[in-house]
């Protein structure tokens, strides 16, 4: 009896500890599990931050680019000078708000260095240890209605978990429109008493010559509106800050408006194109009393095509030589 009682102890001792066994290894395999499940979720959440700020980045570039030309137009205003390094200049703005020693309220808030703060900020409230830095900015146009900026973003970010961390760099490209910005030409040369805005001009066609109509109701509408054109010649936007008059693919122009510079006891060149850059360079106008038009808008030969005063061969509005 006492050797039954013997084996059925030792039956219900091994069945106990199978059982005991049993559970500590499942627990462990479930232990384990949500190990791992909590890491791939803790790293596709920062894989899901690191995608963000990429997304983010380029908005944040658009909104300190902009106002970085707004501050050097406002530069231009303060000195009266043109900028003779644009790249440097926006560089400085565009990262840190702030150039030669000088801070610009529109700048407030909206720097890429406090953009990347806000960042860490945001980062850190996520137990993510986050550290960025930009360099290699430079910009560049290849259409006449928008400015690119390159910029290289590095960023160390780490779980404070020790789950994982990432190095990442890459080249980013945001896109500045130039509509709405002030024309840092005409703030250099009127010294900042005429401050025009640039509008791309919703006029297709300046001169409605159906029918030998000389329609110029579009080109008026042009004029005295102030409207900005895309001739393919004529400076471009990043060339209007530094001064440069030259012909650019990626130009635009507008029509100088003698009454306006008048009214701001300017000088008025009455015998210069009425273009803009061709007006600031002091070329000479060749026609004069244009058909319909006031006498005061002269334009030299090269102009007329592009505002359809004539058409390849054909002279769609009359016209005389400028005295």
């Amino acid at each position: 009896m006492r050797g039954r009682r013997g084996v059925m102890y030792t039956l219900v001792t091994i069945v106990l500890l199978v059982a005991l066994a049993n559970i500590f290894f499942t627990q462990t395999r479930y232990d384990g599990h949500d190990r791992q499940t909590a890491v791939e979720e803790r790293v596709r959440s920062i894989d899901g931050f690191i995608k963000g700020l990429e997304r983010d980045s380029q908005r944040a570039s658009y909104i300190a680019g902009f106002r970085a030309f707004i501050a050097m137009e406002q530069h231009i205003t303060s000195t009266g000078e043109p900028i003779a390094d644009v790249d440097a200049v926006f560089k400085q703005i565009f990262i840190n708000g702030t150039y030669s020693n000088t801070s610009y309220f529109i700048m407030e808030n909206s720097s890429f260095n406090e953009y990347l703060a806000r960042v860490q900020y945001e980062a850190g409230q996520q137990g993510i240890a986050f550290n960025a830095t930009i360099s290699n900015v430079t910009l560049w146009q290849s259409d006449p209605w928008n400015v690119q900026v390159d910029y290289t973003l590095a960023a160390n970010v780490t779980d404070n978990r020790g789950t994982a961390s990432w190095i990442i760099e890459r080249r980013f490209t945001g896109s500045i429109p130039v509509a709405d910005l002030r024309d840092p030409l005409f703030t250099s040369r009127t010294y900042g008493r005429i401050q025009r805005v640039i509008k791309p001009t919703n006029v297709s066609g300046f001169v409605d010559d159906a029918g030998n109509k000389n329609d110029t109701t579009e080109l008026m509408l042009h004029f005295n509106n102030s409207y900005y054109a895309a001739a393919g010649r004529g400076p471009s936007m990043l060339m209007r800050f530094a001064g440069n008059l030259s012909d650019s693919e990626f130009g635009i122009e507008s029509l100088v408006d003698a009454d306006e510079f008048a009214a701001q006891s300017l000088p008025v060149n009455s015998t210069a194109s009425v273009v803009d850059y061709r007006y600031f360079s002091g070329v000479k106008a060749t026609a004069c009393g244009i058909q319909n038009l006031p006498s005061r808008i002269k334009l030299a030969e090269s102009d007329l095509e592009v505002y359809e005063v004539r058409s390849g061969a054909q002279q769609q509005l009359t016209y005389g030589a400028c005295p």
